[in-house]
């Protein structure tokens, strides 16, 4: 009678410890499912709220709304509201190797190989801007005419036609222009001489005022590197800019140089510059979660009192990596006249539905009222993908965007989705005739590959058509 009883007791607590399991276990999943819920309806639902155009304005300058109803958007001088709507000029100032003509030795395998595709092609490490310019200047068949070899690389790469692709065919409104350090800085960190420093950059923003484009300027790569990734620059395992007085002094006074060029000395192309891009994709952490920390919003500030102390009042692009969930309260900092911005890259191939609720969740409890850009974005090969992105996400929420990129080099026949223009620079592929070697390399081959980057001899990528297609909507959908 005794062990009944003890075992019914046993029978009552295990029944009591899996009911109690069981109700944990469906709150979890209720919880998780109302947060789910409330998630995808805030993103299908939520509507930033649309501004007005200013009546009057006193700037000269592209600016930000200062009241309620006007804070979250772009004005030009004349008070209207602006939306910037462009393309990236990689690869112009700052090579990266997976896009570039150049690399310096391919890949070998344990047999000393060449490591190729499937379709035969030879394979290539990384190569940064800083392994670019080594080895041009070290190659003793290029280093006496590097100069001169960089303006053709740059001539080839991008021209007056370009501009015109841009502004007409494309029918652009803007270019983000990235540059390196170095454009701005000697080796030492000192300033270049003003007109060395600043003379492509000039003449690139003359180019963009002629054909009614604004520009962005983005320095993509900064002394130490921001990020330690092959774009900045410079390769490495960590990002070496943060807590390095030199690097980040550097970098600061590289600002101070840009923002009185365009305050005192070329005032006149001030108005085509719509925004200081402060730094491309900063992350103290090089990991892909790395993101951009509350340290990299100090030393923003700093970049920011240099710039105004310019009494320039341009407005300054800031990047928060990887989600809107890092953005800052202007208010802590007292910035006005501020442009948050952010990058878009579904490289683990999420449904869109989902990416986009997960990107507009991180937006909720940060969404500070200023301007947005995604300033650099692909959906690869998804052609509706891409126009729901840019159509029912950016323009909806009256968000800028540029996408990356204008042109790219491609190893093989197929057309690829980074480059609104494909540069093929295979020849011959059973001779091995790929990429140009910059470190052995003779001037002719390498005046051979800066000739493949012509735009007459590029096609066009599936961008082409994305791109055709987003302007048709609207053409068709006038009241949209």
């Amino acid at each position: 009678m005794e062990g009944n009883k003890k075992e019914k007791r046993k029978s009552s607590k295990l029944k009591i410890a899996l009911v109690s399991i069981f109700s944990v276990f469906l709150l979890l999943v209720l919880g998780t499912s109302t947060v789910l819920i409330v998630i995808f309806t805030y993103s299908n639902c939520y509507k930033i709220p649309t501004q007005t155009d200013y009546k009057t304005s006193s700037s000269d300058l592209v600016f930000v709304g200062k009241d309620k109803s006007s804070s979250r958007s772009l004005y030009d001088p004349s008070g209207n509201r602006l939306v910037l709507k462009g393309v990236n000029v990689g690869q112009l100032l700052l090579q990266e190797g997976w896009m570039s003509p150049f690399s310096g030795d391919p890949l070998y395998d344990e047999d000393g190989k060449l490591v190729k595709d499937n379709d035969g092609n030879i394979q290539y490490p990384e190569y940064a801007e800083d392994d670019f310019l080594n080895d041009l200047y070290s190659n003793p068949n290029l280093k006496d005419d590097a100069e001169e070899l960089i303006d053709y690389y740059r001539s080839c790469f991008f021209n007056e036609e370009d501009f015109k692709i841009i502004k007409e065919v494309m029918k652009l409104n803007c270019i983000r222009l990235p540059f390196y350090w170095r454009n701005i800085l000697n080796d030492d960190f000192s300033k270049k001489e003003e007109k060395e420093a600043f003379e492509y950059l000039d003449w690139f923003i003359e180019k963009c005022k002629e054909n009614e484009l604004y520009v962005i300027l983005d320095l993509h790569g900064a002394p130490g590197s921001q990020n330690g990734f092959e774009h900045s620059g410079y390769i490495v395992d960590k990002p070496e800019l943060w807590g390095n007085d030199i690097y980040e002094n550097a970098t600061i006074n590289l600002w101070d140089y840009v923002s009185h060029h365009y305050t005192n000395t070329r005032p006149d192309l001030a108005s085509t510059i719509a925004t200081y891009d402060i730094l491309n994709e900063p992350q103290e952490d090089k990991s892909r979660n790395g993101g951009t920390t509350e340290y990299i919003g100090k030393f923003y500030d700093k970049i920011y009192d240099e710039i105004r102390n310019n009494n320039d009042d341009h407005v300054i692009n800031f990047e928060f990596i990887w989600d809107f969930g890092k953005f800052i309260d202007p208010n802590k900092y007292g910035w006005e006249n501020v442009m948050y911005g952010n990058h878009h890259y579904n490289f683990g191939g999420i449904p869109f539905s989902l990416y986009r609720s997960y990107h507009d969740s991180t937006h909720m409890f940060t969404d500070f009222e200023v301007p947005i850009i995604i300033s650099e974005f692909s959906y690869f090969e998804d052609k509706d993908v891409w126009l729901e992105a840019l159509i029912e996400w950016y323009d909806y929420n009256g968000w800028s965007w540029t996408f990356w990129n204008y042109k790219t080099t491609i190893i093989g026949w197929r057309g690829s989705s980074w480059g609104y223009l494909n540069c093929n620079i295979i020849k011959d592929i059973e001779n091995e005739e790929t990429k140009c070697n910059v470190k052995t390399c003779t001037k002719e081959e390498f005046i051979k590959n800066c000739d493949a980057l012509k735009t007459e001899n590029c096609t066009y990528g599936p961008l082409k058509d994305i791109l055709d297609s987003y302007h048709n909507y609207y053409l068709e959908n006038p009241s949209n």
